[in-house]
């Protein structure tokens, strides 16, 4: 419906109308357009659209060596706002600098959460130049924008990491954590950002509560407070190539135990591969890091924890499987992968 609504100002002009370079306006009950003219060249559009019962409308003025454009959208959800989202790429051919203004009074991400007040503005000039967009009350920022070397770089920020999740479809798992993100943007399928999430909870009703909850039984703290859902930190690295997202030295931390995990996703085809380990001592492990003899027998990492097990996780359309490998958590840190036996 919303790309119906960008292209709507052509299927009038084209379909209705055979216009000369002069002033013109168009009105009826849901639907407004005006047309300006100068000196044979056109000015300025204004048009006002009702979509779905929610008010859309702006202006477009043309310059000389610059085209400005500000939509003003009074409610739309997140879906459709991706749908239309912006993403301009090198165009030689495009001589004239573009600065795109988006007003949107109220975004919806689920039926609990909305951004209110949000402003988007992105520059594009024979090449995409900037984008930043924030809500009134910074719930959600999101920016990238030029250095002084001549690179990109992304900021991303969220007071609720849950909804942002939700709403990237990535998972519907994860309930409230600060987020924030910082990484290098070459263009929209070529970037590099770090995330980081703290304070956080997961879905009792997910499908892999079970093994986070047994994971923990040995997190005497966790289970007397019974807050096995609970989580302190997550830090995943990551790489978008094209459409493949890829992730690795990805860590997850709550009371005593430790996840750590990589593999890559296609979001457009459902399909993703993660391989990871999980210590559930690995904090009190931690705490012998500077003894000689204790330090080489717990190792350094959650790979490498004495007391660790390895486990998988697929997806493929709608069918995630998760794979738990028992007898690892038998096998001596250093050595664990060479008894990798469900490979």
């Amino acid at each position: 419906m919303y790309k119906i609504f960008l292209f709507k100002i052509l299927i009038i002009f084209f379909s209705y109308f055979n216009l000369n370079a002069y002033d013109f306006s168009f009105k009826n009950e849901n639907n407004l357009l005006e047309l300006d003219f100068e000196e044979n060249l056109l000015k300025e559009i204004k048009f006002d659209f009702n979509i779905n019962g929610q008010r859309n409308f702006g202006i477009i003025n043309y310059h000389n060596n610059e085209i400005y454009i500000l939509l003003n959208t009074d409610k739309i959800s997140f879906d459709n706002f991706k749908k239309v989202f912006p993403k301009p790429q090198k165009n030689k051919k495009l001589s004239k600098k573009i600065n795109f203004n988006w007003e949107i009074s109220e975004l919806t991400i689920s039926d609990e959460y909305s951004l209110f007040s949000n402003k988007l503005n992105f520059i594009y000039d024979q090449g995409f130049e900037s984008m930043m967009f924030y809500d009134s009350k910074k719930e959600f920022e999101f920016s990238i924008l030029p250095q002084l070397d001549g690179g990109k770089q992304i900021y991303l920020f969220s007071k609720n990491a849950g909804q942002f999740f939700y709403a990237q479809k990535i998972s519907k798992n994860m309930k409230g954590g600060a987020l924030i993100g910082k990484g290098t943007f070459k263009k929209f399928d070529d970037y590099d950002i770090n995330i980081k999430v703290k304070d956080f909870s997961i879905d009792k009703n997910s499908k892999f509560y079970n093994l986070l909850f047994t994971s923990r039984m040995l997190d005497i703290f966790s289970v007397l407070q019974n807050s096995q859902d609970e989580f302190n930190y997550l830090e995943v690295p990551v790489q978008k190539r094209g459409k493949i997202f890829s992730f690795d030295h990805a860590i997850m931390l709550g009371g005593t135990v430790a996840f750590s995990f990589k593999g890559e996703a296609n979001p457009s085809e459902k399909i993703a591969t993660v391989n990871g380990t999980y210590g559930p001592l690995y904090l009190f492990e931690k705490n012998f890091k500077n003894v000689p003899f204790l330090s080489e027998l717990f190792g350094k990492n959650v790979e490498e924890s004495l007391l660790a097990a390895d486990f998988k996780v697929k997806k493929n359309g709608n069918k995630t499987d998760f794979i738990f490998n028992p007898l690892s958590i038998l096998t001596p840190g250093k050595t664990r992968n060479f008894f990798d036996i469900w490979e």
